[in-house]
């Protein structure tokens, strides 16, 4: 009988050089991975400062030096082999992580997909040792000299896995990952000096030893006002600084959450830090600032992800809810949330028991004092049918240049009905300073003139952008702006376009730009919060999948419209919607609003029965 041979699959372990480049698929996700878990090993290294120098978003060179322990000469080898650490050593330890490395996985992982050098020396050795990797086999071990501390160097990353490489997004969007984990890292260990060079540039040099509250400005928001949160309720102790809510943005770039000085990213929590802001937020904003929780280990569970990013939280109702009532209260002590203030110059009445309604309660107005409510002249004031004279207010009235797009106000009541309406097109009224009605032949147009202008404003600044000939209007003075790290990434990568779009902008050192025109459309607008609010616009647009120079071109547009309550001139009214009609997309604006509705004779005649 003839024997069946067997294919069974055999079961073996797999290589060292195998497993180790499956990790490294899930602990290094990107060039920011790599550096994260490198500040992260300085960091529990005892370290106080840091230098991060990056090259080409990380791919070409990653390199950080730092003033920690060092590695011992007959311990360094070891720390490259897979889960080896100093930072936990039973199983007890897991339920009480309190260092940012507790696996062992970075160094092995990150050596199998780079050519790695590290170089450390501790105080107790007259030489440092150097051990060089490539694709995680050790090329080379000597002694060198070297200061106390480590160097990293990690040159060439996923030179060995293409696949990976090749699913890197562009340069510029790796390098605004690198430069969040460089930001948040800084923030977080605000005790330790920071430096982070970006392909030769200095984004930012911290001192060592700079308070919470100055380094969150400096690095997020350089010259505007941040408020305090500190306090404990609960399982929590919170302390932090946020922005005011005119310093809020359409995305959560400039958040920063930390557990136990540890950066994470928790939809929950950015939650409760947005909800302490109640309705002073417009919708969709994001407040910006950092918030450091301070959480009992043994409540906080970090080992759910292989980046770390990721916790889980025994309490994280109570956690929540401590965030929001602390954030409410700071905003409302620092006098940004408003509040009824009442006179207290009026003398208390007495209040006897046998006056107390037999029901016990009373219809108290929060805020007002009881002794008040019994003063009949403050109750007829508060309740009075005739509110007090108001002069009426002419509302201001706003040209728009049809050659340029700019808003021209002329002041209260100028134009209006001495323009002539061209044929076919006539206005018949206004609705509230933001609808305008037009008849055009037998049809009823309804236009929204805000969408309606940031239309048209939108395609030809995309035809002035395509020419490379945007309108700028000189300033009399230069200006100069303090950009965050983040917005200035995106600067580098957007400024052709914003010149192209009629800026006249340049780079003034470190993360400080100079502006010496605008285009003439935002000529009435403040040069440093137009720029701001279009690099906050473009990198919200650009994280939905929006074209850089598309993104851009909306910002400027949307920034640049008329506003509900701006009146047109009767002339300027037709002229914007004579130009509405020639655009490619008339009928929404680039967020996808509508820009008018339409109805005809016989639509209106059927809605009033003549049909």
């Amino acid at each position: 009988m003839k024997r069946i041979r067997d294919h069974r699959p055999w079961i073996r372990p797999l290589p060292e050089r195998l497993i180790n480049k499956i990790a490294a698929g899930e602990v290094v996700e990107r060039p920011s991975s790599v550096v994260k878990e490198l500040v992260e090993n300085a960091v529990d290294a005892g370290a106080d400062r840091i230098e991060i120098l990056i090259e080409k978003s990380g791919t070409r060179l990653i390199k950080i030096v730092d003033n920690g322990c060092g590695i011992d000469e007959d311990q360094i080898e070891i720390a490259f082999s897979r889960h080896a650490t100093s930072k936990i050593s039973e199983f007890n330890d897991l339920d009480r992580i309190e260092s940012y490395g507790f696996r062992g996985e970075a160094l092995p992982s990150i050596a199998s997909v780079s050519r790695m050098r590290m170089v450390s020396r501790t105080a107790a050795s007259d030489s440092g040792t150097e051990l060089i990797y490539e694709g995680g086999v050790l090329q080379s071990r000597s002694p060198v000299a070297a200061p106390v501390g480590t160097t990293v160097e990690v040159e060439n990353l996923f030179f060995n896995t293409p696949a990976r490489r090749k699913f890197l997004k562009a340069e510029t969007t790796e390098a605004r990952h690198v430069t969040r984990v460089a930001t948040a890292m800084a923030m977080g260990r605000h005790q330790i000096g920071f430096s982070y060079h970006l392909n030769g540039r200095q984004m930012f040099s911290l001192r060592a030893g700079l308070g919470l509250g100055e380094r969150v400005a400096g690095l997020l928001a350089p010259g505007k006002k941040f408020i305090e949160i500190s306090g404990r309720l609960g399982p929590v102790s919170v302390t932090g600084y946020v922005g005011t809510p005119d310093l809020a943005q359409s995305n959560r770039n400039s958040q920063y959450i930390f557990i136990n000085e540890r950066y994470i990213q928790s939809p929950s929590l950015s939650h409760a830090l947005a909800s302490g802001y109640g309705e002073l937020l417009p919708r969709g904003n994001f407040p910006i600032g950092a918030l450091l929780l301070k959480v009992d280990p043994g409540e906080v569970d970090v080992n759910v992800h292989p980046a770390k990013t990721e916790v889980r939280l025994s309490r994280e109702r109570e956690i929540y809810e401590a965030v929001h009532r602390l954030v409410k209260e700071a905003l409302r002590q620092d006098g940004v949330t408003p509040r009824l203030q009442v006179s207290a110059e009026q003398p208390r009445r007495s209040f006897h028991p046998e006056q107390r309604p037999e029901s016990g309660r009373h219809n108290v107005i929060p805020g007002i004092a009881a002794s008040r409510l019994e003063d009949p002249q403050f109750m007829s004031e508060l309740y009075r049918s005739t509110p007090p004279a108001v002069p009426a207010l002419e509302p201001k009235v706003v040209r728009v240049d049809t050659a340029t797009g700019e808003i021209i106000e002329n002041g209260p009541g100028a134009g209006g009905s001495k323009d002539q309406p061209e044929p076919g097109v006539r206005l018949i009224g206004r609705f509230d300073d933001l609808y305008l009605l037009f008849q055009v032949n037998r049809e009823l147009l309804v236009v929204d003139q805000h969408t309606a202008h940031e239309r048209v404003l939108f395609e030809e600044m995309m035809q002035r952008m395509d020419a490379s000939g945007g309108t700028g209007q000189q300033l009399l003075l230069p200006v100069q702006v303090d950009l965050g790290t983040e917005q200035m990434v995106l600067f580098e990568e957007a400024r052709e376009l914003l010149v192209h779009a009629g800026f006249a902008v340049e780079h003034f050192g470190g993360t400080t730009v100079r502006i010496e025109a605008v285009p003439a459309v935002l000529s009435r607008k403040s040069p440093e919060t137009a720029l701001r609010a279009i690099l906050d616009d473009t990198a919200s647009l650009r994280k939905t999948g929006h074209d850089l120079k598309k993104a851009v071109a909306q910002s400027i547009a949307c920034r640049s419209a008329v506003m509900a309550g701006d009146r047109l001139t009767e002339r300027e009214a037709i002229g914007l919607v004579e130009r509405l009609l020639k655009c490619d997309n008339r009928y929404s604006c680039p967020h996808g609003r509508p820009t008018f509705i339409k109805m005809s004779r016989d639509e209106l005649d059927r809605q009033f029965g003549r049909g």
